[in-house]
């Protein structure tokens, strides 16, 4: 995606080739900028990805400053502050539009076309974003998303009014997904743009269990379906706690609501779902080494012992038993779209 946002430093910044300061977050094959100030330092960390464009910015302020910033296109903006010991605000006086970035939260942005103000109090700031492909959520995809459709209509519409969504927690399921998909970056390797499309929808769908929508799905609902998520893109590496910290439960909660729901465990859950995505690649896979990493497990000893405990099966014999009968269609079903 093009870069649809440019702002112009005072003259007392300079750009140099080294930073003063480490980078906290460093982003694998991310094209850099670095500034200073008498007082003020600005680092920036850009990746172009066919489905998003990644911005970091990092900022060690000792001087109260002022940067103006100009959006040559309405564009959807997924914006994450990850540290600020004071929020920065970006504003635009035309539209009355105004967005305090706070350590620990997100949102949505849509950022009309126009000049606006970035005020950068005193201390260490670092904001993440990525400017988005509002055709992510075409339907049905969307309907996990009313709380964005305003958004994505302003930018198909380009409306001349910037908008904000809703803001959500930023913690630590997220800030580890980002600091992932920061280390796998790499424009050099054939499958770079769907590992940046995947780490994406994954991040997005973490946005949507931290935003309640009138109560619209009740406890185990959001624990299953983000579970089934977390699988999807995780595989042998989820964790319940994340789940239970993604929605501010704790496991024992989740589990006690699961078996009396179901009448079994929410981790025997987390197993049979791991088990029929296991089922889904390992048919594709000439060797078992493949299969074990793509399904989030640390060795081929370790899918082997799972298959082993789930099924009796070893692992080959589990492989060609899906080859002979097939998966069963309605587990497919549920790896692939959780319930509505």
């Amino acid at each position: 995606m093009e870069r649809s946002y440019d702002f112009n430093l005072p003259e007392e910044y300079q750009l140099v080739e080294l930073q003063k300061y480490e980078l906290s977050y460093p982003i694998r094959h991310a094209q850099e900028r670095h500034w200073i100030s008498p007082d003020n330092c600005i680092s920036e960390q850009t990746f172009d990805g066919r489905y998003g464009y990644l911005y970091y910015y990092e900022f060690w302020i000792e001087k109260e400053a002022t940067i103006p910033v100009y959006i040559t296109l309405g564009d959807l903006h997924l914006s994450y502050s990850l540290q600020s010991s004071k929020p920065i605000r970006q504003h635009h006086d035309i539209d009355n539009f105004v967005m305090d970035f706070i350590e620990g939260q997100g949102a949505y942005l849509y950022l009309a076309k126009g000049e606006y103000k970035v005020s950068l109090p005193q201390g260490h700031h670092i904001l993440v974003g990525f400017i988005l492909d509002a055709g992510l959520f075409r339907p049905p995809a969307n309907r996990h998303f009313n709380f964005l459709q305003h958004l994505v209509n302003a930018k198909k519409e380009q409306s001349i009014r910037s908008d904000k969504s809703v803001t959500f927690r930023v913690g630590e399921v997220t800030k580890r997904q980002l600091q992932l998909l920061f280390s796998k970056i790499n424009p050099h390797i054939l499958d770079n743009e769907y590992m940046l499309l995947k780490h994406l929808i994954f991040l997005i769908q973490l946005s949507r269990f931290k935003i309640s929508e009138d109560g619209e799905e009740q406890l185990i609902d959001q624990a299953r379906n983000l579970l089934q998520i977390m699988i999807l893109h995780q595989g042998a590496k989820v964790r319940l706690s994340d789940v239970a910290a993604v929605l501010l439960k704790s496991r024992d909660r989740i589990n006690e609501e699961h078996k009396k729901q179901y009448a079994y465990t929410f981790h025997d859950y987390r197993n049979q779902l791991l088990l029929d995505y296991i089922a889904s690649i390992i048919v594709g896979n000439e060797k078992l080494a493949t299969t074990a990493e793509e399904c989030g497990f640390s060795s081929i000893n370790e899918l082997h012992k799972f298959i082993k405990n789930q099924t009796g099966l070893t692992p080959l014999t589990f492989k060609q038993q899906q080859e002979n009968v097939g998966n069963d269609p309605s587990s497919k079903n549920d790896l692939q779209e959780p319930p509505s």
